[in-house]
């Protein structure tokens, strides 16, 4: 099995106020084997229970929202921890105290 190698990076996080659970946006440069790829409009979302961090979107011809790129678990995972960890640093979510051994982020 080859094996290759991925470096995730965020470029910049946006933030955004009065928009609702949408708190920012961030650019992230994905760089695979030397070949780099950057995602405009990473959504970084939170509500009381939860934060996610969402691929970007399109508004298709029949109205509805659709993934504008799909990536494997194995790169859509780091890439959401990276986000997340510059949401912190950039303010607009913060590391929510332990409880009960679980750890998490909030708004």
């Amino acid at each position: 099995m080859d094996t290759t190698t991925i470096h995730i990076s965020v470029l910049n996080v946006i933030p955004l106020r009065g928009s609702g659970n949408l708190l920012g946006l961030a650019d992230v440069e994905v760089l695979l084997d030397g070949v780099e790829i950057i995602l405009h409009g990473v959504q970084i979302c939170a509500t009381a229970d939860r934060t996610e961090v969402r691929l970007p979107k399109y508004r298709a011809p029949d109205g509805n929202w659709k993934p504008a790129i799909t990536l494997p678990d194995e790169v859509k995972g780091p890439m959401g921890d990276a986000v997340i960890a510059a949401g912190i640093e950039a303010g607009i979510l913060r590391q929510r105290e332990a409880q009960s051994g679980a750890e998490g982020v909030e708004r």
